[in-house]
């Protein structure tokens, strides 16, 4: 399964490339296994640390697990980007979750999914195989409605271009997020 989880690392670290991360301090919210924090921290060359629900870490990646659903273990702007990678549509309380993260860090890096039939039976099937207690995919968005809830909680968001091998079989957007102030 970790082949699957670093195929798709590429492709989200292609996606943040244009944003200029190298040496970024950065929290991977909801990092779950940390294949996916390895790859990235690798091709950015970026200094993360992990965070999520429980811990189930297959990677040594520096870890702290999340204080309840929505509360992250970290001062104020401790953190130059968070970053959520296919992580807001397991949420109950996105906006909670990202406002919790705008707290902890300045600016935020979202690639999420693309709604469609298709990834909603393979998201549910695949998150049982990488962690059986991770919560079913409830909030797919397309990228106007993303948008929208960003910019209503108080985020500049700025798309970028997601490019994937020919044979990948999913679609995703990829944001940054600005707190305006």
């Amino acid at each position: 399964m970790s082949w699957s989880q670093q195929e798709r690392a590429k492709i989200i670290a292609g996606s943040y490339k244009k944003w200029g991360l190298n040496h970024a301090r950065v929290l991977d919210v909801g990092c779950g296994n940390c294949v996916v924090s390895n790859v990235l921290k690798e091709v950015l060359g970026l200094e993360l640390t992990g965070t999520d629900i429980i811990d189930y870490r297959k990677k040594n990646i520096p870890f702290r697990q999340m204080e309840g659903n929505f509360k992250l273990p970290f001062e104020d702007s401790s953190f130059d980007y968070a970053m959520f990678n296919c992580v807001l549509h397991h949420t109950g309380d996105i906006e909670a979750l990202i406002l919790e993260a705008g707290r902890a860090a300045r600016k935020l890096l979202v690639f999420e999914d693309k709604p469609g039939f298709l990834l909603k039976s393979a998201d549910k099937a695949l998150n049982y195989l990488y962690c059986f207690k991770m919560p079913p995919a409830v909030n797919f968005k397309s990228q106007d409605e993303w948008i929208k809830l960003f910019t209503r909680i108080g985020f500049d968001c700025e798309t970028g271009e997601v490019k994937y091998p020919f044979w990948y079989p999913f679609r995703h957007m990829v944001f940054k997020l600005t707190k305006k102030y």
